[in-house]
């Protein structure tokens, strides 16, 4: 007995002779069985999301008041907390726009680095 055989017969010891026999099965249906649930990729777009520079003035306007403390070295969202948590009443729309933006680090991070108005 191979090596390669000695491991697929200890695998589907673990798991079960049926589960092979069963996702070959699946593999075969799909390969000459219809395709209608299949995602035709070439006419899917991914949408991105650009942050309009209206925003960005609000997030910048966020990060350059320091009622809201200092925004060095924390997240937006920390900051926005924090800020909460000692009622001083934070933009809402800097919360908007970081549930809008969750993985955009442009929105999410100050990364302001010219701090003229």
């Amino acid at each position: 007995m191979s090596k390669n055989t000695k491991r697929q017969k200890k695998l589907e010891d673990m798991m079960g002779s049926s589960s092979t026999k069963k996702r070959k099965e699946n593999n075969d249906h799909t390969s000459t069985g219809s395709k209608q649930n299949a995602v035709d990729t070439s006419t899917t777009s991914t949408t991105v999301k650009k942050v309009s520079e209206n925003d960005l003035d609000v997030l910048k306007q966020f990060d350059l008041d320091m009622t809201f403390g200092p925004c060095t070295g924390i997240p937006r969202i920390d900051r926005y907390e924090r800020a909460l948590r000692h009622d001083l009443n934070p933009p809402i729309r800097v919360l908007e726009l970081i549930d809008l933006y969750p993985n955009d680090r442009q929105v999410t991070h100050c990364i302001w680095h010219d701090y003229t108005l």
